[in-house]
């Protein structure tokens, strides 16, 4: 019996007639979110034939599919994690139908996953388009470090090949010959931008409400974030003790309203002692006094972000993100200022690139990977901020270092319950959630979410093998067993077919599905209802 992918895509070769191109080269360049590059990034091999693993891509003596990427080689099941620049390749009768498939991955932020497909390639006076087009890496073995063998969650073997040097033409300074791209990723809608960064006291970011004329926008999966918050931030008593329990013994705040959280990143609250019951322990001391810093650094994101911009739609409805330098006058953003100990002299909003500098301003890196085309670039050492509130992607909110940032629930919702991944602390309320954790993104207890939107361009269409491509990689990428076994983000994102709640806006409102669309999914769980 054939799977479901495959019987769409048997389906649409049929009407089509892309069984008469089965000896052409499908090459496909997607642009766009950051957020979503560790889901980009692991769905092409669904579309490999492979030597190793199930049905539908398993092939005896198939090619192993290659990965090529900018960085260098990061942890086991998660070898992508350094890098923004990554290429796919597969040399075999794939289910696309073509003997080699060619993805090219550039994570630079959503914006780009609408304004470069939305783009023309072309000019009104005949010249190349630089804004439609990016630069990529190019899918040569000579010009990378060895090659890294391994098999991921569905038995599927990958190989790696890590700090590729080989890049395809800048379109700035070399448009005619830069490739165009085909595919945008968007953590959220056009219409859901409009946002300003302030990045030095006279620079700023601008990002308006984008256009759709010329894109086709498809809703595949469903994202979660998450609220992170430094390790200092903690439940206070009356008498300015840490609240600690034997259910939690470090004194974490578990949870947040909506309100405090519009508070906190609109700065009409900047230190965390003016919201009752919590404080910041800096010194470690088991109590919150005047010898602590209450000075709340927010780790933002810059205009451009769809993580920014699902923030702003889902959780700032009543009060605006705060978007200046803090204090004014600044002279710079770069993370080795504003440091907890010294709050007055450099700013306390960093107003992020990637995931990774807001990872990095929780958390601290000694070492941090700055991108060549960062006009604001955050250079050196940095430090980690104890009393931070910042937001990213659920998956990657994970990956913060335990000792240094935990989640926090929003109105009782989180992406995940019962999270362990990456040393995360056990909440043991919460072991109702067990084989169950995603509860309350599917059932509607948690806000912050957006539908990941994969743009394809309309002018020009795309070719028949751009087309078969983009269409079995959407085909791919809604499928809840392949979502559910991605490395990573299969523990947190959610196929929109499991959902119980929708929503025609990135901000909502909310609305519950009709039970017939429901009632062969895993149902809610009544006792949650009991749950803080």
């Amino acid at each position: 019996m054939k799977s479901p992918i495959m019987a769409i895509l048997t389906g649409l070769a049929s009407v089509l007639g892309w069984a008469s191109l089965a000896h052409a080269q499908a090459v496909v360049n997607v642009a766009g979110a950051s957020a979503a590059k560790p889901f980009v990034e692991e769905v092409p091999v669904t579309l490999c034939d492979n030597p190793t693993g199930p049905a539908p891509t398993f092939r005896s003596g198939a090619p192993i599919p290659e990965v090529f990427m900018d960085g260098p080689a990061g942890p086991p099941q998660n070898r992508l994690a350094n890098s923004k620049f990554i290429t796919w390749r597969c040399q075999a009768i794939n289910v696309v139908g073509r003997p080699n498939i060619v993805i090219r991955y550039q994570s630079t932020g959503s914006g780009d996953g609408i304004k470069k497909v939305n783009e023309k390639p072309t000019l009104p006076d005949g010249r190349p388009n630089p804004a439609a087009r990016q630069v990529y890496v190019l899918e040569n073995p000579s010009a990378c470090g060895a090659p890294i063998d391994e098999v991921d969650a569905l038995g599927r073997t990958r190989r790696f090949y890590p700090r590729c040097t080989q890049f395809s033409p800048n379109p700035n300074t070399d448009p005619a010959n830069a490739f165009v791209v085909n595919m945008g990723v968007s953590d959220v809608a056009p219409s859901s931008y409009g946002q300003r960064s302030q990045q030095t006291p006279t620079q700023f970011v601008e990002f308006p409400a984008q256009p759709d004329e010329n894109i086709t926008l498809l809703n595949p999966v469903v994202t979660p974030y998450s609220i992170v918050l430094g390790s200092a931030v903690k439940l206070v008593n009356p008498d300015g003790t840490v609240k600690t329990s034997p259910t939690n013994p470090r004194g974490r705040v578990r949870n947040l309203t909506q309100m405090q959280v519009e508070a906190i990143f609109s700065r009409q609250v900047t230190r965390w002692d003016q919201l009752s019951g919590i404080g910041a322990d800096t010194n470690g001391d088991g109590r919150v006094d005047a010898n602590d810093n209450q000075t709340i650094i927010i780790c933002s994101r810059r205009a451009t972000s769809g993580t920014k911009a699902a923030f702003q739609a889902t959780l700032m409805k009543d009060a605006k993100e705060h978007t200046g330098a803090s204090p004014a006058n600044s002279l710079s953003f770069n993370l080795t200022l504003g440091t907890p100990s010294s709050p007055s002299a450099g700013p306390t909003n960093l107003a992020g690139i990637s995931n990774n500098d807001v990872r990095d301003c929780i958390q601290g890196n000694p070492n941090p990977t700055i991108p060549s085309n960062d006009a604001f670039p955050f250079p050196g050492p940095r430090p980690a901020h104890p009393t931070a509130a910042a937001y990213m992607e659920a998956e990657q909110a994970a990956t913060v270092n335990p000792e240094a940032g935990y989640v926090v629930s929003v109105d009782g919702g989180k992406a995940r319950r019962y999270d362990n991944f990456n040393g995360q602390e056990l909440i043991p309320e919460e072991a109702i959630y067990i084989g169950n954790e995603k509860e309350n993104v599917r059932c509607g207890k948690l806000q912050y979410w957006a539908y990941q939107n994969i743009t394809r361009r309309n002018d020009p269409p795309p070719t028949l093998d751009e087309a078969a491509v983009i269409d079995a990689f959407f085909a791919s990428a809604s499928s809840p067993n392949i979502i559910n076994n991605l490395p990573n983000v299969g523990r947190y994102w959610v196929s929109p077919v499991d959902m119980h709640v929708t929503k025609q806006s990135d901000k909502g409102p909310v609305q519950w599905k009709p039970l017939v669309q429901t009632r062969n999914i895993q149902p809610c769980l009544p006792a949650v209802n009991e749950m803080p």
